[in-house]
């Protein structure tokens, strides 16, 4: 007998027991599985959640999907914390059971910071454990052995954040949970850029409102395209400023009750209002029984000044259609404009407080405008010498205009010299 099969002999081989080993292979077949059930169950949820709760609290959709993980994985405390796109600081959004956390140790809480921190420089996963190792044996006794895994949220090679986990254990954290978190973790990045993305469209239609209430639809489109962002402050620019003023509305608004007041003005703004939108020009503010127009701030036209001069002659027209309309309507006295034009240097921009802000120009032009505006006469258009000089240069024709009639000077509140002016005639 060879030395091999006397060997043999003496050590036989164990007997495999075959029912155990396919229990054992089955259950881990099972357990498998249920992991597997487990996870699409949360990345479903996490998809249904932004569904049904939407995108217009992101703390609250943030929030609900942190609930989702811990619904399904042992964690001691879950966070989402989000780089600041102006401090490049991270900070948190969402977070569960923090009240645990508030009488830790700062180790505790540099080592929490720093690996979410490296998770972010890095874009990678980063796992810290023995979290608990610094601090005192009643606290470990407390908190027991844990372990932090920070999972970065990564979009097109830019890390946005990371996903804080703490579990409650040294060796709850294997591959596959990390292949697995890095999956939830791009799910929760398509919810934070549809938030992003919401807000950004929410911070763009506010201000395309704010900017209705000044401009036409084509200079709102184009400085929204600009990026143009409301802020304070002001620029200097030459800008064609008008004014137009109901004549002797406030004796007739005496003969009239208040409604009937509002009724007329309302009427009068509705009609008037498009035809500055329409000649690409600014409504600056109504006052009261006139309103106050702006062309070439914010934006600047060569043909300002002509914008100017045919939006005048236009609102006098739309002014007679409207009397005829209005005259069923028993008013006392058809309506009368006066309307002064000037061409200036101005500073336009936006003033207020951050809460209330209007977009405005101030200078000496607009003084000037007014007053000529006030010595104006029945359905009279007067400019000055500075918007006849712009016209002339540009050579070119305003329906519905004739001449530039000279006037003797007027002498002006506030200059020294009287000024050239000239009246409209259409």
């Amino acid at each position: 007998m060879t030395p091999e099969r006397r060997s043999q002999k003496n050590n036989p081989l164990p007997v495999v027991d075959e029912a155990e080993l396919f229990k054992k292979q089955f259950l881990k077949m099972r357990s498998n599985y249920e992991n597997k059930i487990k996870e699409l169950s949360v990345i479903k949820e996490l998809v249904d959640m932004l569904r049904l709760t939407g995108i217009t609290d992101k703390i609250m959709l943030f929030t609900e999907q942190l609930h989702i993980i811990k619904k399904y994985f042992a964690t001691e405390h879950i966070s989402l914390m989000l780089l600041n796109e102006e401090s490049q600081q991270l900070e948190v959004m969402a977070s569960l059971n923090d009240q645990d956390r508030t009488n830790l140790p700062g180790d505790y809480h540099r080592l929490y910071q720093q690996s979410a921190e490296q998770a972010v420089v890095q874009n990678q996963v980063t796992i810290k454990k023995n979290l608990t190792e610094t601090c005192s044996p009643e606290e470990k006794k407390r908190f027991g052995a844990q372990s932090l895994l920070s999972v970065p949220l990564a979009h097109n090679g830019r890390t946005m954040g990371v996903l804080n986990l703490v579990f409650p254990s040294l060796n709850s954290i294997d591959q596959n949970q990390i292949s697995f978190f890095s999956l939830v973790a791009d799910q929760m990045v398509t919810s934070i850029i549809l938030s992003r993305l919401y807000s950004q469209m929410l911070k763009e239609e506010n201000q395309r409102f704010l900017l209705s209430r000044f401009f036409s639809k084509n200079i709102t489109s184009e400085i929204l395209k600009n990026k143009g962002i409301l802020r304070l402050g002001g620029e200097r620019k030459r800008a064609t400023i008008l004014f137009a003023d109901l004549h002797g509305f406030t004796s007739l608004s005496e003969k009239l009750d208040q409604e009937k007041v509002v009724e007329i003005l309302n009427d009068f703004f509705i009609h008037i209002t498009p035809i500055i939108f329409r000649n690409e020009g600014t409504l600056d503010k109504l006052l009261g029984d006139g309103v106050m127009a702006v062309f070439g701030a914010p934006i600047s036209h060569a043909q300002d000044p002509v914008h100017a001069v045919k939006t005048a002659i236009e609102i006098i027209r739309e002014l007679h259609l409207l009397n005829e309309a209005n005259h069923h309507k028993k008013w006392p006295d058809d309506l009368k404009i006066g309307i002064g034009i000037n061409t200036g240097d101005v500073v336009a921009g936006y003033i207020g407080s951050e809460d209330h802000i209007n977009y405005t120009v101030i200078g000496d032009a607009v003084n000037v405008a007014q007053r000529i505006e006030s010595m104006a006469g029945n359905d009279e258009i007067l400019i000055t010498q500075a918007v006849k000089d712009a016209i002339d240069e540009l050579d070119t024709d305003i329906p519905g205009l004739k001449t530039f009639k000279d006037l003797p000077p007027l002498r002006v509140k506030g200059k020294k010299k009287p000024l050239t002016v000239f009246r409209v005639e259409y």
